[in-house]
């Protein structure tokens, strides 16, 4: 029997690792390949391939991203192939397989870690036995068990990172890589609470695929660990190996419980790391305990907040801090000074996410205890609860739209440090709120804007607050560029002029000289814009070839 492995991913640069597992421990038994897709593609055209390659089952991953997109797929193909067998795996089936079988058009639910026993059902498949079996659920049998692989017996298998199929692609992906599975923690609105205890993989299988997604161009790998640096002989060794194994253009993204963080290891960090290598992902979500003990995650944020300022400190890690609006007790005061918290570490970005109701977990059987109402379509989006209305989150999303787009983008880091050390210094919520009510009382979308144009809406922006910082925007604007933009978003010379002032300029020879520049690089690579007293701001862009940054200088024309 022919068996095909598909999922609906984010991205295009996402890979899936859970097929890939699935593949190396069952390619050897079985008929089973694995084709990825992304959720922006057709679902009648994803059909059409599937079923040209005639199988007799379909196992399909399936997360809150890809939850609707992949109801419909498996409608169109039972639509087209009555006979076809589906089968279901992914967190989002994984604690609910009857509502699953009860309301969509499938025959099984996989529970859990599905690589082994997913051999086992596709055997009794072939040989019309009995399907009774642990972590399996189908009409007639639901499984409460949720299976856990043997991590030492995936270890055994053909490596999931070394396939000869990625090879073309592994520079242009996102590898997701796994040291661990399980986590310690509790937190109630985390699907990852229900997995009790934490699994190491043995270290030989770790060193050795990442020496050779190392060697083989790999440019980006997310650690997929819930708590990375949960074990610190473990977090030391991965670390030492990754240090020692450096590669420039290689990007690590590792989940961090900053609490844990131990000096040792923190001043190892400063130290050791090349810059831009590592990047930490910090979970605070809120520093208000009351809500914090409600969902059972344990912090101690003050000692936190001193540990991110060591790694800050160093200057060696990116720091990317989350938050979640919509826990309990947290009212909109009370999230705007988590939110101001956080802020102030000044992290890289800060992720602001709106709690989700996933299937399975704690806070989703609260329901009524905290009074919430929540999309009941993936991802299953909170709208209200007892603490924060409907009006209050749709306030912070605005707010959050901004803080992406003026933030997170990294595109405004001049103007943002002033405005953050200067008018909003401590009121950091404040800042991205009105930029996000501008917005909304203007009717201004929040996508699908050009540079010249985000720019622009935040110029007027804080001039409706009495504040100018154009010339910091200006900065920030050319910075955005390596070659001369074609425009800018708030030109003060025709064209005609502007070229005739760089034809005189390009004619300067002292000043060319100073600056080692050529005539050529001042008429093709420059932009001028008028200052006071005949003062210019000349604006050189790429003239080194690799210069990150463009040159800035001031030029006044000589008198005649």
């Amino acid at each position: 029997m022919k068996t095909i492995l598909t999922t609906l991913n984010a991205k295009y640069i996402h890979t899936s690792l859970a097929l890939r597992w699935l593949y190396v421990a069952n390619k050897d038994r079985f008929d089973i390949s694995f084709k990825e897709y992304v959720i922006k593609e057709d679902v009648g055209r994803i059909a059409d391939e599937l079923l040209a390659s005639d199988p007799d089952i379909i196992g399909i991953s399936v997360y809150i991203w890809n939850v609707e997109k992949s109801e419909r797929l498996i409608s169109i193909l039972k639509e087209r192939n009555p006979s076809l067998i589906i089968i279901l795996g992914g967190p989002e089936v994984t604690y609910e397989p009857e509502f699953f079988l009860e309301n969509w058009n499938i025959d099984y639910v996989v529970s859990g870690e599905g690589e082994f026993v997913l051999g086992d059902l596709l055997t009794a498949i072939e040989n019309n036995k009995s399907t009774e079996i642990e972590g399996i659920s189908s009409i007639r049998n639901i499984s409460r068990t949720v299976i856990k692989a043997d991590l030492n017996k995936l270890a055994s298998l053909p490596s999931p990172y070394s396939l000869e199929e990625d090879k073309p692609g592994i520079k242009n992906r996102l590898v997701y890589f796994e040291t661990s599975r399980g986590c310690p923690y509790q937190c109630q609105y985390c699907l990852s609470s229900l997995e009790k205890g934490v699994r190491y993989f043995p270290q030989e299988h770790i060193f050795g695929n990442l020496q050779y997604l190392i060697n083989n161009g790999a440019k980006q790998v997310k650690f997929l660990d819930r708590t990375f640096n949960l074990n610190k002989e473990h977090t030391k060794a991965v670390f030492d190996f990754l240090i020692n194994n450096y590669r420039p253009k290689l990007s690590l993204q590792f989940e961090i419980y900053a609490d844990l963080l131990t000096d040792e290891i923190i001043d190892y960090l400063n130290s050791k790391l090349p810059t831009n290598y590592f990047r930490f992902e910090i979970g605070i979500q809120s520093t208000y305990e009351p809500t914090n003990s409600a969902v059972k995650r344990k912090q101690n944020f003050s000692l936190l907040a001193e540990n991110i300022r060591k790694l800050m400190k160093g200057g060696k890690i990116d720091l990317h801090l989350d938050l979640i609006a919509g826990l309990p007790y947290e009212t909109l005061d009370r999230f705007i000074k988590s939110f101001n918290d956080v802020f102030d570490l000044k992290g890289k970005e800060v992720q602001l996410g709106f709690l989700k109701m996933l299937r399975g977990t704690a806070l989703r059987r609260d329901t009524a205890k905290y009074g919430y109402k929540y999309n009941q379509q993936a991802p299953y989006e909170i709208k209200s609860n007892n603490d924060i209305s409907r009006e209050d989150l749709e306030r912070i999303h605005d707010a959050e739209h901004a803080l992406e787009k003026y933030w997170n983008s990294g595109k405004f880091s001049r103007t943002m440090n002033i405005l953050t050390q200067t008018h909003y210094k401590g009121k950091y919520f404040e800042l991205f709120d009105e930029i996000g009510q501008y917005y909304k009382q203007n009717g201004l979308p929040h996508h699908g804007y050009q540079l010249e144009d985000i720019f622009f809406n935040l110029h007027n922006s804080l001039l409706s607050k009495g504040i100018d910082l154009f010339e910091e925007l200006r900065t920030d604007y050319y910075c955005n560029f390596k070659i001369r933009p074609h425009g800018f978003w708030k030109d003060k010379m025709d064209k005609k002029e502007r070229k005739q002032m760089l034809y005189r300029i390009g004619n300067d020879k002292p000043f060319l000289k100073q600056y080692k520049l050529s005539r050529k690089i001042i008429e093709k690579q420059t932009v001028i814009d008028p200052l006071d007293n005949n003062e210019y701001l000349l604006t050189v862009f790429n003239f080194e070839g690799n210069r990150i940054n463009p040159l800035f200088i001031r030029y006044t024309f000589p008198e005649i």
